[in-house]
């Protein structure tokens, strides 16, 4: 069964938002076999309006993937912040990814505002902050609790070698 990449992409205007649709082609050609990618679109404007807000605050929370294609401006609306500050409350200690599509600074840019707001805000809810696809995009984060449960259920060799070891006797002492 396939895995579901639950997954929220802000946008600003048609040009930022052409570039998350191929953004987002991208991603279904490349994981195709292994993950269904469920996208739903919120434009800035939409987080001007209560509802339409709230409702995007709801699935940011439990998406897998956030992609923020905003052009890189240097001040950051409030709308903007507040909500991306409601969600994170929200999230608590669930792990995802949040990706600055447009982020200078992962083309060998400097950085703006907005995009210093947006990967600070995902290493506090300990999200990682990527700016284009990652290959590892579908394991697990190392050191993460998820990678962590996953591995405490595998057995490998080493493990095996060291509980087929014999205990020692009791009475030697070990080095």
């Amino acid at each position: 069964m396939k895995a579901k990449w639950t997954t929220v992409v802000v946008y600003e205007d048609r040009v930022t938002r052409d570039a998350a649709v191929n953004f987002c082609d991208e991603l279904v050609k490349r994981f195709w076999r292994d993950c269904e990618v469920d996208v739903d679109w919120c434009s800035l404007s939409d987080l001007e309006e209560g509802h339409r807000a709230r409702e995007a605050s709801e699935k940011a929370a439990e998406a897998d993937l956030i992609v923020f294609a905003i052009q890189p401006a240097e001040a950051i609306s409030p709308e903007l912040k507040g909500w991306v500050e409601s969600w994170l409350e929200k999230r608590g200690d669930r792990e995802g990814k949040m990706i600055g599509l447009l982020d200078p600074s992962g083309f060998g840019g400097g950085t703006v505002n907005r995009y210093v707001f947006l990967r600070t805000a995902a290493h506090r809810s300990g999200m990682d902050y990527l700016t284009q696809i990652a290959d590892g995009l579908a394991s697990a984060t190392p050191e993460s609790l998820d990678a962590y449960a996953e591995r405490a259920v595998q057995v490998t060799h080493v493990l095996d070698d060291i509980l087929r070891q014999p205990a020692p006797p009791r009475d030697v002492a070990l080095p």
